[in-house]
């Protein structure tokens, strides 16, 4: 398909790697022929890069199913899921970047296949995770910043307001990785 029929969300591959787009611009210099610029996310590493290619240049797109799956467990830098089938699937901390802070028991997964198999998930965009330490607010400490950073249940560390204490409930955005709000308690 020509590289101009392509929306944000969109799954590519260039060079041998699966790309998701992320960005699109579109431009037009001087006397010169137009361009688009995407930029790609890969979905293997999560590394981000831009490429400016030709609005009649042939894209590979790629068919990923998605399917709803379960977090069973981490160990050794691996964490494995399983869907519907009980079919059991691997990602590599490398491969998941990020999302490996946010992942946990209970929370809903999105898998995304190809060729039937796990190549990345997707998390949802805000979550609800239990503060486990909490350094405490100092009144007045707001020479650096009226922000501390917390550990959540994950393991993962967030900025979070000084009123935020251990055992309260926050909502994080899984994809920026910041504090959204407080969450009620979960019972």
């Amino acid at each position: 398909m020509k590289a101009k029929y392509f929306k944000v969300g969109d799954i590519v591959t260039i060079d041998g790697n699966i790309w998701r787009i992320i960005k699109i611009t579109h431009a037009h210099r001087g006397r010169g022929k137009a361009e688009i610029e995407f930029q790609l996310k890969n979905i293997k590493n999560n590394s981000v890069i831009s490429k400016i290619l030709n609005p009649e240049e042939e894209l590979e797109e790629l068919e990923v199913e998605k399917k709803q799956i379960k977090f069973l467990y981490s160990k050794q830098n691996k964490y494995y899921f399983m869907d519907e089938k009980n079919r059991k699937f691997e990602l590599s901390i490398e491969e998941l970047g990020e999302k490996a802070k946010f992942i946990k028991k209970d929370l809903p997964i999105i898998g995304l296949f190809y060729d039937d198999k796990l190549i990345n998930i997707e998390l949802p965009i805000k979550a609800v995770y239990k503060v486990i330490y909490a350094p405490p607010g100092l009144k007045g400490d707001s020479e650096k910043s009226n922000y501390k950073a917390v550990t959540i249940e994950t393991g993962a560390e967030i900025n979070v307001p000084l009123f935020i204490k251990e055992g309260d409930y926050i909502v994080i955005n899984t994809e920026k990785g910041e504090y959204v709000e407080r969450a009620k308690e979960i019972t």
